[in-house]
């Protein structure tokens, strides 16, 4: 069949809960760009140009999908600031040239960042500027370089992805990107530290989350608007991350996840963006809690992009509420194969596209090493059981 709508009024039908002409295809292709263009990781982070030239390159080699990934997440890693949990400097999160085996993907190596929860409150980020438990790279960099990525920089990074948007008429999958407060916290204060503070100084938890949510709003904010929102299609998406702590029981998310959450989607949907809420793990336990999701907001603004959830149950539960995405996974696009992937999509396909409000991709993002033609099925896949 022909396809009869651009790509961005396409996912705007699914973000709206309609049909398109076809199911939406965006699986989430970050570090596998620049491993299948043969640039180093350093070039992803600090050269914008290259990144978008591998992607030129990548994009009909991986068969083509609805959006781009403009890999965000690569200025919180160079910011001064403490930010989004990938913060460079405050944060021991090293930097490598090279795909393993010579090199890694970025790498956090975790530390107790956050001593005094109140000391933070009071103070502001001082205590995580400056800490003993600071990364070793903070005294590598001048301060006009620490100035130069926090300012300067994401406006080199916009106009590269704003010229590549111009060019091929591919809208971007994001235009800021922000962390949910206990990812911060899990960052900062460690996984098994936060998950005891949970049981033993619950209040704390609570109080200090409700002090991160507005500070890492607007800095997603900010980010998005100089990406272009409200000009750039796809600028204006938030990239709403939520990646953990694992594993907690409704009565855990339902005090220290959700309130959150739902406040920063509201923050980000009234002052006119549009929020996609990545969110890992299995949120199957708390598709009643998230039918709140849209609560007081207009249609077409939100889209629940999700890990390892029951797809079908979460249509069942969502379908009316919430665009969806998801999930084919990770391990399938390693080790599967073509058709492990086509049969994957067509049953995602048939459990979520009807009624429109579906998007198909990935479980998280594309593995760095997927079988290319394992990814390339997904659009195929797409293109094949996909029409309305």
């Amino acid at each position: 069949m022909k396809e009869t709508m651009s790509k961005y009024e396409r996912l705007d039908k699914a973000w709206n809960l309609e049909e398109a002409d076809r199911v939406p295809v965006s699986p989430v292709n970050c570090y596998i760009i620049p491993y299948l263009a043969g640039i180093s990781i350093r070039e992803m982070f600090l050269e914008p140009d290259k990144l978008v030239e591998a992607t030129v390159q990548v994009y009909d080699m991986l068969g083509g999908w609805d959006d781009i990934d403009p890999n965000i997440t690569t200025l919180n890693h160079l910011s001064m600031f403490g930010r989004a949990g990938w913060d460079q400097a405050t944060l021991d999160w090293r930097l490598w040239d090279n795909f393993p085996p010579d090199g890694n993907l970025p790498s956090l190596y975790e530390k107790p960042m956050i001593e005094d929860y109140d000391d933070v409150m009071e103070r502001g980020f001082a205590p995580i500027l400056y800490n003993k438990h600071v990364s070793p790279d903070i005294f590598k960099r001048s301060l006009d370089d620490f100035l130069y990525y926090e300012f300067e920089y994401p406006k080199v990074y916009a106009a590269a992805w704003r010229k590549y948007v111009e060019e091929y008429e591919i809208p971007l999958l994001m235009g800021g990107r922000a962390c949910h407060p206990l990812d911060m916290l899990q960052y900062y204060r460690g996984i098994s530290t936060l998950t005891r503070d949970l049981f033993e100084r619950p209040e704390k938890v609570e109080e200090i989350c409700e002090w991160f949510v507005e500070y890492e709003a607007t800095l997603a904010m900010r980010d998005a608007m100089i990406m272009g929102a409200g000009e750039v299609p796809g600028a204006e998406i938030i990239f709403f991350v939520n990646g953990g702590p694992p594993g907690m029981p409704p009565r855990i998310y339902d005090r220290f996840f959700w309130p959150s959450a739902k406040k920063m989607i509201d923050i980000f949907v009234n002052h006119g963006f549009k929020v996609r809420c990545h969110w890992d793990n299995d949120l199957t336990p708390h598709l009643d809690t998230i039918q709140d999701i849209a609560a007081g907001l207009p249609q077409g603004k939100l889209l629940l992009d999700l890990e390892k959830t029951d797809m079908k149950k979460a249509k069942e539960v969502l379908g009316d509420t919430i665009c969806l995405y998801g999930n084919v996974p990770s391990a399938m696009l390693c080790y599967g194969t073509v058709e492990d992937v086509d049969e994957y999509c067509k049953q995602l396909i048939e459990d979520c596209a009807p009624g429109g409000g579906f998007v198909l991709g990935t479980e998280c993002e594309t593995p760095w090493n997927a079988k290319p033609e394992n990814v390339k099925a997904i659009g195929e896949a797409a293109r094949k059981y996909g029409w309305y």
